[in-house]
């Protein structure tokens, strides 16, 4: 039993979705991501269609330009109409972004709001050296049972800081990469702060996208890392996937 826990299958052309749709297996899920209101509409389209895929409505800091009040009510509208939203993310904070950081700042702390006040899980969005991001969420979570920090790259120390509190770090193609600091981080990570995830078709493999099917990759790879059994590395991902998004 296979989840990707954070994809963007939504970027896919639709014969790409459909020639992968229609070789995904039994028992195998994807938590889908958006980035902007138009992909989260597409998004949403896919998992009101298909049992295996949910939606999770993210707002990335490249599409900050577009940020009005308004982007923030169309979201609580689709989460009021749609069934298959089970996160806010992904969210967060990029040096690379086309805004000031104080910019972005104000962006994720709205739609911080908008996950506590529909009671949904947030997926973290992190690419700065260092960054204000345990401040701002300390400012509304005392735990961070219900955070995910997708595409984890970072120390040790950082993955503490995450686990102590209860959040969650989802590691990705990356770790085929075998980056000291990254494979260190998978090690210390526990089992049940672990999730699993290819942020295909972004993250590449071999300078070629990606697809969910690659997760496998993660899996064998992780499991190998952490000496764990890999059916017991997959039941363990899959039950954390539960208690966070509510999988069925």
């Amino acid at each position: 039993m296979l989840v990707d826990t954070h994809c963007h299958f939504n970027t896919f052309s639709p014969g790409q979705r459909q020639e992968l749709i229609s070789s995904f297996p039994e028992n195998y899920y994807l938590v889908d991501s958006s980035t902007n209101y138009e992909s989260s509409l597409a998004s949403t389209g896919l998992s009101g269609q298909h049992s295996f895929i949910y939606t999770s409505l993210g707002f990335h800091p490249f599409w900050g330009k577009e940020f009005t009040p308004v982007v923030v009510e169309n979201y609580r509208k689709l989460i009021r109409e749609k069934e298959a939203i089970v996160a806010i993310g992904e969210i967060g904070l990029d040096y690379k972004a086309p805004i000031s950081l104080k910019e972005q700042e104000v962006i994720l702390r709205e739609f911080i709001e908008l996950a506590q006040e529909t009671s949904l899980p947030l997926i973290i969005h992190h690419r700065l050296d260092s960054s204000p991001i345990f401040d701002i969420l300390d400012d509304f979570f005392s735990s961070y049972e219900k955070i995910i920090f997708h595409c984890f790259s970072y120390s040790k120390e950082f993955l503490k800081k995450i686990v102590d509190k209860g959040g969650h770090a989802s590691f990705s193609l990356n770790i085929l990469r075998r980056k000291e600091e990254i494979v260190a981080s998978l090690k210390a990570c526990p089992l049940d702060s672990l999730f699993l995830e290819t942020d295909s078709p972004y993250m590449r493999i071999k300078s070629k996208p990606s697809t969910p099917f690659d997760v496998k990759q993660v899996y064998s790879h992780a499991a190998y890392i952490k000496e764990v059994e890999a059916q017991e590395l997959e039941k363990k991902v899959f039950l954390n996937a539960q208690r966070v998004f509510g999988l069925k």
